[in-house]
């Protein structure tokens, strides 16, 4: 579905790769099998040996370290996409996200769920950058005392006990383009893409020295004190 490129447009243009994408957004979708390991295809991955990309999100398959493929069926059949995400990073990205279950044997990621950014959802989900990206404080559940309903905080595995559009108010997204599943189910919430970004922005601006015209915050709050102190002791005639 490329949910995630309605947030990501929002840092450049976006060109989504997939076997079954859908125009969805305002990214560019590209239909074609981005795997390394498919071979003597030339058509498996149609982007030019000489382009490159500022910042590559994956999605590899998560099945083999899903909770409900245990269930459900045998882990090992499912394949690890993982380090075919990782050479193609390595061979077009200047920087790269990975994103999996927390489970996923991702390397040094960050973990981020929805109490960190409060959020009615838990959907915890595992990051793996070639940038440093903080970690969120964790909150408490959320709580309500008022009906049945004694929790606000809901799993994706209950996807069907909430409407298409609480889904996608919970995640930031909107509800046209999607199914309710996939809201519930697949796409990363918005906050959590956000989060990742900045923290890729500050790198790219690093490296590419933009900083002429940026405003100087850091002591904002002793400056900010000062000009109420003035303001507090003028005399009437200044007004």
């Amino acid at each position: 579905m490329g949910t995630e490129s309605e947030v990501l447009t929002n840092y450049g243009d976006v060109v989504r790769v997939g076997i079954a994408p859908r125009d969805t957004n305002e990214s560019l979708p590209i239909k074609a099998d981005a795997h390394l390991d498919v071979p003597d295809k030339d058509w498996y991955f149609p982007i030019s040996d000489d382009v490159t990309f500022d910042l590559g999100v994956f999605h590899p398959v998560c099945s083999k370290w899903a909770d409900t493929t245990s269930i459900s069926g045998d882990p090992d059949a499912h394949e690890n996409m993982i380090p075919s995400a990782r050479n193609l990073a390595e061979e077009f990205c200047d920087h790269h996200v990975i994103e999996n279950v927390p489970r996923a044997p991702l390397n040094d990621p960050v973990v981020l769920n929805g109490r960190m950014f409060g959020l009615p959802i838990e959907y915890e989900r595992a990051f793996e950058t070639s940038f440093r990206v903080p970690q969120p404080p964790r909150h408490e559940r959320f709580w309500t005392d008022s009906g049945s309903d004694k929790t606000a905080e809901t799993s994706s595995f209950f996807f069907s006990e909430r409407s298409k559009r609480w889904w996608a108010s919970a995640k930031h997204y909107s509800p046209k383009p999607y199914p309710k599943q996939h809201l519930a189910k697949n796409c990363i919430p918005a906050p959590y893409i956000h989060h990742v970004c900045r923290a890729w922005l500050k790198v790219y601006e690093e490296e590419h020295g933009i900083d002429e015209g940026r405003v100087d915050y850091s002591n904002y709050d002793e400056e900010m004190d000062l000009k109420r102190k003035r303001a507090n002791n003028r005399t009437l005639e200044e007004f």
